[in-house]
This record gives C-alpha cells, sequence and structure tokens, in this order.
C-alpha cells in the first residue's frame, strides 16, 4: 500500500467523466489511489436524449440519473461543485466552494452547442444542451401552442418552428416534432 496515494480528479461526470471513473476504479486497487469526481449537478443527463425532452415525447426526468447511483461510492468521493479555475502549476483545482489538489487530473466538462456559424442563434434560438435549456424550449412550444387559440387574432408565427443548423440533434429534434406536433394540435383544439 503505497504512503502517499496519487490523488485523481475527473472533472465533469458526462459520458467520459463518468467512464473514466467506473474503469479506473475497476483497474486500480482499493488503496491504489483518491478518486474524486467534480460535477456542478448530482445527476447525470443523457445528451443523446434531450432532442426528445425538448419536443416533449421524453418527460426530462427519465434523460437524467443520480451520479451515485452509477459510480462506486466507496471508491469514488463525489463533491458537487462548480469548477472556477484550473491552477496546473500548483496542481489544484479551484471551485466555488473550495479547492482541491491532484496529482493527475482529467478534464472532462463537457461541450458547447454548434450554431453552425449562424448568425444571432446564439443570442436568440433555444439551444439543446442541457435539462434546463430542453426543460424551456419544451415549455416554449407548449405555450405558444396554448396560446393560439387563446388571442383575438390567431398568429400563425407561434405555430412556426425554424431549427438552426441540421446536425444530429437538430434532425433528431425535428423527427421528434413530428411525433409531437399532431397531439398538440388535439390538447390545444388546432
Amino acid at each position: 500500500m503505497p504512503l502517499n496515494k496519487p490523488k485523481v480528479v475527473v472533472l465533469g461526470a458526462g459520458y467520459g467523466g463518468l467512464m473514466t471513473v467506473t474503469k479506473l476504479v475497476k483497474k486500480i486497487g482499493v488503496n491504489e489511489a483518491d478518486v474524486t469526481l467534480v460535477n456542478k449537478h448530482n445527476y447525470h443527463y443523457e445528451t443523446t436524449w434531450m432532442h426528445e425532452a425538448s419536443a416533449g415525447t421524453l418527460h426530462h426526468d427519465r434523460c437524467r440519473y443520480q451520479i451515485k447511483d452509477v459510480i462506486n461510492t466507496s471508491r469514488v468521493n463525489f463533491v458537487q461543485d462548480t469548477v472556477k479555475k484550473i491552477d496546473k502549476e500548483g496542481k489544484k483545482v479551484v471551485l466555488e466552494t473550495g479547492e482541491l489538489s491532484y496529482d493527475y487530473l482529467v478534464v472532462a466538462l463537457g461541450a458547447v452547442p454548434e450554431t453552425f456559424g449562424i448568425s444571432g442563434l446564439k443570442e436568440y434560438a433555444f439551444s439543446i444542451s442541457n435539462i434546463n435549456s430542453s426543460r424551456q424550449l419544451r415549455e416554449h412550444i407548449e405555450y405558444q401552442f396554448a396560446t393560439y387559440n387563446t388571442e383575438a387574432e390567431k398568429r400563425p408565427e407561434r405555430l412556426t418552428i425554424v431549427v438552426g443548423g441540421a446536425g444530429f440533434t437538430g434532425i433528431e429534434f425535428l423527427g421528434e416534432l413530428g411525433n409531437r406536433i399532431p397531439e398538440l394540435c388535439r390538447e390545444y383544439d388546432i
């Protein structure tokens, strides 16, 4: 058993971070390293299901699960916090509520939505990038359908949906809308 166990810190509990932690603890002995996983939420969400949550064909709670249910909590220290800074020379991660020192650091903090160079997309469009943005988009669409028949003058733009970009998420979202829009039309008498 090593006297000073190396400290392994993994930032982010997306697919990359979770796979790193789960595979690492399976490959090393119980006392070979101190492993810490840091994530701003206490849950992991399936990015590949966000288009369904955004369209309303899958409830957003079905797209996420608790991190403690995935990791071996006797071998991995989970810290729910937000990363503010990485001090490479000092080998420290500064968090919102403290700091962690490390010998080995894995940065798996995720990705940002792609705008495909479309002007105004970032500023004026909804994003399908996480649980909250997906919920916001779904609620916006439902509100537009709910409001359509309550106004004295019908505004067709309430029922106009434009998808910016035709990447995997945009195409999958359109497919889900193909299922969801007829349901919304029935529900709101359109």
